[in-house]
């Protein structure tokens, strides 16, 4: 799946110090222990249907963010969609509907193959399928020339597809990999 363009708002601010050194009534290392601890976090979609359980959780709902919409995703199909500003990740599940076979086998085959041949992704790993998910991962350029990474859990169940998709222009695979760790369908 493609993403409309993110839009960065994040600016970078170097301080030079010259070597001069201040005083500070609190230890070093004290900031970085005053910071708040990890969050696990829960989403669900809104078709109760796909879980994804985070032990570093700091996504919101992104729903009325039209610049991180799947692209080639209905309103309708679209289940969740979440955003970490911080980590510049959108979280995404799909409920695609009913398959077109009834062999999940045969559509991971066909996902797979269609995923190797678009030339419009680079970097394509898909990973082997179980009896009812197959992952996958790539990168492709969205239309601001930002390289795009997206990691992707495909879920056939009850003969339904759903997709469920973490993507970033700045995040690794593996912080994305990491995000889909926990994802549960329920049956």
């Amino acid at each position: 799946m493609k993403l409309l363009p993110f839009v960065l708002t994040a600016a970078v601010l170097s301080l030079s110090a010259c070597n001069q050194q201040t005083e500070t009534s609190v230890p070093a290392g004290a900031a970085a222990s005053a910071e708040a601890p990890a969050q696990p976090q829960k989403l669900t979609s809104s078709d109760n249907k796909i879980t994804v359980n985070l032990q570093n959780g700091g996504f919101t709902d992104a729903r009325s963010n039209a610049a991180v919409q799947p692209e080639g995703v209905t309103p309708e199909e679209l289940t969740l969609l979440q955003r970490d500003e911080a980590r510049n990740i959108t979280l995404y599940a799909a409920n695609l509907g009913k398959a077109k076979t009834a062999n999940a086998a045969e559509y991971f085959a066909k996902l797979k193959s269609t995923l190797e041949t678009d030339k419009s992704f680079d970097n394509v790993q898909v990973g082997a399928a179980t009896e009812n998910r197959m992952n996958y991962r790539f990168t492709q350029n969205n239309p601001d020339s930002d390289l795009l990474s997206e990691n992707c859990i495909a879920i056939f169940e009850a003969g339904n597809i759903y997709n469920v998709c973490a993507s970033s222009d700045t995040a690794t695979q593996d912080e994305l990999a990491a995000v889909l760790t926990e994802v549960t369908v329920a049956k």
